[in-house]
């Protein structure tokens, strides 16, 4: 059995179906840490683009220009708090000017009866306090929930920074690895697994920005109000895969009734009807077949399963299922069964220690005048 065993080891397509049941197994063990992944993933691609791109313009190393980004990125935060800190300090000097010398509990109370006075009559508050305990549990599991994305997130981005920093070391010893090898095919898996990553979120913004380059005009012939609003929904939603664009339309179609009444309502139900049909049918799968080589048909399909199967994580997970399949089915075919067969028969010659007595070196004898017969070996090659 170890013979057996030892013998397989050697053989370099189990050694790659090997790593591929590792590489499975690493991705369902750790499914959670799978934001931490993406993040460090996009955000090292992107951070290492931009600082390469300032080191070229510096003359300087890349590491150089990613201390450049990093520190831009510091500046842009900082005047992104200071701006929420100045909007916070207006807010309160508006709520001290109302307070005008009362306690703040009668403060408080009032808002509270003014916004009651402002809901509509069919909503009943008096049935929703008994509710709020029922309420309040939900609520407080997407709180932790949110909390556990924003931790994940920021872990992706110390990651980042990290090996941006360093990175260096890591790909020597990345490119030091056996191909060969299971660890070197499980970092080939895992480097499939990340380009599929960069690859789906690149073509889902670039479908982001045609829904809303072909959209932003109608906004502004219907004449609209919060354009800059409507636009930044209209471009994060479309981040998802064709559910956002759905959502998108609807808020849209709302407001279009709110501020322009039945006529914008039917322009905007014809626009997002038509998007909805170029993207899911048209756009995302001519964007997707350029990396996959399969019908649109077959990545139609995949989307709808994933979905079913997943839920809207799914819609995320078709393409780079698909890249990662191809890719891991193509270095599978790389090792044909007649390699792993002649790689077999080479190990088994290899281990082999009784020399063959037809292939083994003769004695040659030579007889000198005055002296003992000596014995003298001669190499293996035949004398010609």
């Amino acid at each position: 059995m170890h013979d057996t065993l030892s013998r397989l080891s050697r053989i370099p397509i189990y050694k790659r179906l090997f790593a591929l049941a590792l590489f499975l197994g690493l991705l369902v063990g750790f499914r959670q840490l799978a934001l931490v992944g993406v993040t460090l993933v996009v955000l090292s691609r992107a951070l290492g683009a931009l600082g390469g791109f300032f080191g070229r313009l510096l003359n300087r190393s890349e590491r150089v220009g990613v201390l450049v980004c990093l520190l831009l990125l510091g500046v842009l935060l900082g005047l992104l708090g200071l701006g929420m800190f100045h909007l916070g300090t207006r807010y309160y000097t508006e709520l001290m000017a109302l307070r005008s010398g009362r306690p703040l509990t009668d403060l408080m109370s009032e808002l509270q009866n003014e916004s009651l006075q402002r809901l509509p009559s069919w909503i009943r508050f008096d049935e929703l306090k008994d509710k709020i305990p029922e309420l309040m549990t939900p609520a407080m599991t997407y709180l932790r929930a949110t909390g556990r994305v924003l931790l994940h997130l920021l872990l992706g981005v110390i990651l980042a920074i990290i090996y941006l920093l360093d990175r260096k070391p890591v790909d020597d010893m990345m490119r030091d690895l056996d191909p060969e090898s299971i660890v070197g095919a499980l970092g080939r898996y895992f480097r499939f697994l990340g380009e599929a990553v960069v690859i789906t979120i690149t073509l889902q913004v670039v479908v982001a920005i045609v829904n809303t380059v072909f959209t932003l005009p109608i906004l502004v012939l219907l004449g609209l109000p919060h354009l800059l609003g409507f636009t930044l929904l209209l471009f994060l939603s479309s981040l998802v895969p064709v559910v956002g664009n759905l959502v998108s339309g609807t808020v849209l179609i709302i407001a279009a009734y709110v501020y322009k009444g039945p006529v914008a309502v039917a322009v905007f139900v014809v626009s997002t009807f038509v998007l909805h049909k170029v993207e899911a049918y048209v756009l995302n799968p001519r964007l997707a077949a350029r990396h996959v080589n399969l019908p649109s048909f077959v990545l139609i399909v995949s989307l709808v399963l994933f979905e079913h199967a997943f839920g809207l994580v799914g819609l995320f997970l078709s393409f780079p299922a698909l890249y990662v399949a191809m890719n891991v089915a193509a270095d599978l075919r790389s090792s044909s069964p007649q390699q792993a067969y002649m790689a077999s028969e080479a190990a088994e010659e290899s281990d082999t220690s009784e020399p063959d007595p037809q292939t083994a070196p003769k004695p040659h004898v030579t007889h000198k005048q005055g002296a003992a017969p000596s014995v003298k070996r001669t190499s293996g090659k035949k004398r010609r």
